[in-house]
Parts: C-alpha cells; sequence; structure tokens
C-alpha cells in the first residue's frame, strides 16, 4: 500500500490507513563511490577489501567509460568495463586480490586514468584451551558484525582440549560478535546454557588480523544461536543477469518468515542463505526469476519458479538446487502481505522481524531520506542516504512489537509504505 503526498498531516492520515502487514531481510558487503566528472575518475586510486563493490557514476552528458580488460591490462587479477556513453551507473565486485587499472577509452591519453587496489580479506583467528568439558562435542561458532547483524562466517567442528578457529572476511574499523557454543546435552540443536554452554567475545574497532584467545570458564551468554539454510544453486545459466528471490514460508501457517533477494544473478552457480528457520518445524522454500525482466512476478513459464518443501529441520540445512523446468505457481503474496509497493520502492518480507529490506529500481529518482513513523503519528526514527541505493538493509532490532510507516522521500515526492514489526 502507497500513497504520495505533498504535506505532512502523519497523524490524521496514518490514522485512515488500513493495517497491513510486510517483512524483510537484506544483503549487502561494502560500496565504494567512484565519480566520472571533468574528464578524470575522482578518487583516482581507490584501496578495498576483497568482496567489495566499487559503483562508477557518470552523471554527465559525456560519452566516458571504464575499460579494465586485461587485454588492455594483462596484469590485472580480472577484467571488468562497460561501454562508451552518457549517463550510466557501472559497478563491479572485486573477488580476487592484486591491483587493477583502467581507464577511458575515448579520453586515456588525456590522462583519465584510475586504479583499485584489493587487498585481502582480514582473518580473525580465535585459540581455544582447556575446552576438556567438550572433547568430543559438536562445536559451532559465528562472526557477527554488530551494525549489520549480518554473518560473515560460520563453522563447526568437533571440540577437543585446545584448537583454533580461522574466520576470513572481517573489515578494519567495524566491529563484531564472536558467538559460538557446545552441543553439551548432544541433542544436535542449540539449547541455552546450561543445557548448551555458550559464550559470546567482543571485537571492536579492528586494525588488521586480529587473535583472540579464549579459556574455557562458566560465564556463559545466552546467543539465541540461529538455525541457516543454504541454497546452493547450479545450473542458472538461463537466469544470469536476472532477478532471483526467495520466500522462506511456514508450511502449516503459510506465513512468509523471509524474503532474500538476488538482485541479479552473476553466474551460473551461487548460493542463497537465510536464518529464518527451526529446528523441528518444516517450510515451503518459494523461488522464482525474473525471466521476462519485468519486475514483478509472473506465474510459469512467463517467469520460472519452484517449491522446495523442507520438513522437521534439524540443523543447519544445505539444499542443492539444479535449475530444471518442472515448474510451480508459488502464487506469490500480494502487495499486503509480503511485498509493498510492486512496481516502485519496495518493502519486503512482512511481518518484519529483525530487519526491512528497501528495494530501490536502478531508474527511480534519488532517495534522500527516510522517517519512521509509530501508527500514531510519532517520528521513531530518521536517515538521510546518499542516494539509490539498490537494496537498504533497515535495522528494526530496538523497536517495540506494532504497525509502523515509512516515509521515503525521492525528488521532490514522498512515498509512505506501511509494515509490521512482530
Amino acid at each position: 500500500m502507497k500513497t504520495f503526498f505533498t504535506c505532512s498531516p502523519f497523524r490524521t492520515l496514518f490514522m485512515t490507513f488500513v493495517i497491513a502487514i510486510s517483512t524483510l531481510n537484506l544483503v549487502g558487503q561494502t560500496k565504494h563511490s567512484v565519480s566520472v566528472t571533468n574528464y578524470q575518475f575522482t578518487p583516482k586510486e581507490l584501496t578495498i577489501t576483497a568482496g567489495d563493490t566499487v559503483v562508477w557514476t557518470n552523471a554527465t552528458t559525456t560519452g566516458h567509460n571504464v575499460d579494465g580488460l586485461q587485454s588492455v591490462f594483462p596484469t590485472n587479477p580480472e577484467s571488468f568495463g562497460n561501454t562508451v556513453g552518457p549517463n550510466w551507473v557501472y559497478e563491479f565486485v572485486f573477488k580476487t586480490p592484486g591491483t587493477y587499472n583502467y581507464h577511458c577509452d575515448p579520453h586515456a591519453l588525456s590522462g583519465m586514468t584510475g586504479s583499485v587496489i584489493v587487498n585481502p580479506p582480514l582473518k580473525l583467528t580465535v585459540n581455544f584451551t582447556a575446552m576438556t568439558p567438550h572433547v568430543g562435542e559438536t562445536f559451532w561458532l559465528a562472526v557477527i558484525d554488530t551494525t549489520s547483524k549480518m554473518e560473515i562466517g560460520r563453522k563447526k567442528l568437533i571440540g577437543s582440549v585446545a584448537f583454533s578457529v580461522e574466520v576470513p572476511g572481517i573489515v578494519a574499523g567495524k566491529a563484531y560478535n564472536v558467538d559460538f557454543w557446545a552441543d553439551h546435552n548432544k541433542n544436535g540443536v542449540y539449547d541455552a546454557p546450561g543445557a548448551d554452554h555458550a559464550w559470546r567475545l567482543k571485537l571492536n574497532n579492528v586494525k588488521r588480523d586480529t587473535i583472540l584467545n579464549f579459556v574455557h570458564n562458566t560465564n556463559f551468554t545466552d546467543i539465541k544461536w540461529k538455525t541457516k539454510l543454504t541454497l546452493h544453486f547450479t545450473a542458472m545459466n538461463p537466469h544470469v543477469g536476472q532477478m532471483l528471490t526467495l520466500y522462506v514460508r511456514d508450511k502449516a501457517m503459510g506465513m512468509g518468515l523471509d524474503t532474500v533477494v538476488v538482485k541479479s544473478v552473476a553466474g551460473p552457480e551461487f548460493d542463497v542463505s537465510s536464518w529464518a528457520i527451526e529446528p523441528a518445524k518444516s517450510y515451503n522454500l518459494d523461488i522464482w526469476a525474473d525471466l521476462n525482466k519485468n519486475g514483478i512476478y509472473n506465474a510459469p513459464p512467463a517467469d520460472h519458479a519452484w517449491r522446495i518443501v523442507l520438513d522437521n529441520v534439524k540443523s543447519d540445512t544445505i539444499i542443492n538446487f539444479v535449475h530444471n523446468t518442472v515448474f510451480t505457481d508459488i502464487s506469490i503474496p500480494t502487495a499486503n502481505e509480503e511485498l509493498v509497493g510492486t512496481g516502485s520502492i519496495r518493502l519486503y518480507p512482512n511481518p518484519a522481524n529483525q530487519y526491512i529490506e528497501l528495494l530501490v529500481p536502478d531508474n527511480h529518482q534519488k532517495v534522500s531520506s527516510l522517517k519512521v513513523y509509530s501508527v500514531t503519528g510519532t517520528l521513531v526514527d530518521q536517515k538521510i542516504l546518499s542516494g539509490n541505493v539498490g537494496t537498504f538493509r533497515y535495522n528494526l532490532g530496538g523497536f517495540k512489537n506494532g504497525v509502523y510507516f515509512m516515509e521515503i522521500t525521492a525528488g521532490t515526492q514522498k512515498e509512505i509504505l506501511k509494515f509490521l514489526k512482530q
């Protein structure tokens, strides 16, 4: 449900809405911006970490491009680049460490060049000692970004008296929770201490590769461990460059629990993860690929859609999915259920628990700010945004359960979308 307005009598406006439900989940690596103006790239040199994205924006009417092809720069670890033209945005994910050089083809001789230095991801090592009570038990560890709440790595092993766990991917300047637990009652699932033993270490303001030392103790923490679902996709060649969406739905109730969107499938093999499943429960995993590229779900064969039934979850689950033509019309929820704002800015899923995702179309007016109001019209939070971000994860962790309204400012228009925090 959405409306456009030019005035701001929020209390009156909000009380006229019919209550709707909406939920969401987001993902993302660090993005770095390079402007293409005045026949130069700014910044000219950029240092990032493997896995980060660089976004070049040419907001001029002059024909420029980014050319980092290995045929031009043989020492580049990978090729990247776009075609010459005005008014474009190009982005590339740098996965391989090394130095990448590039230039603008029409203006290279004028010095329109740049470089990206990609450093290996920093690594966290946790050394465990005196773990005698947990010898032979299953041991789990996860590293979680305290700001985005995203899990950057998860490890499983069998405990011994002393051992080490390495997790790559920590980023300088960020802070993390390092959560770990031993399956002390040996039932295969996480139970709050003291049935199982669980701890949390804090890692603040990362500066370099980091080592943490942990000696077994009984200062336990209920880390509220989440079970992880991973879908491993293969042979997805027909959908490279298309949007792919996963809905996780409670099988018995039919309620949407999580929505994960891959904005553009990068290759035939990739993973999609969710932390919305729980042991002993069953789910419908509904998947669709936007084959006709119109931005909305259409029943097969216009789009390709599948349903995977996941019964009686035991623990972390990995499902291998190979592309096939045995389609299912998954009857995607309407806008007042999981997906709000179809055709423009969208919020999903619904109802939201810890996060809600704001998805902005590439050709939409730049989003400059958002405000969140309670059902009574009280301003709860506001954020200033730098422009269209594609996907933006909004943290609802501090919100009480209830109905909220998100006011999104884009250009001269304001759009209000409703969601439920539960």
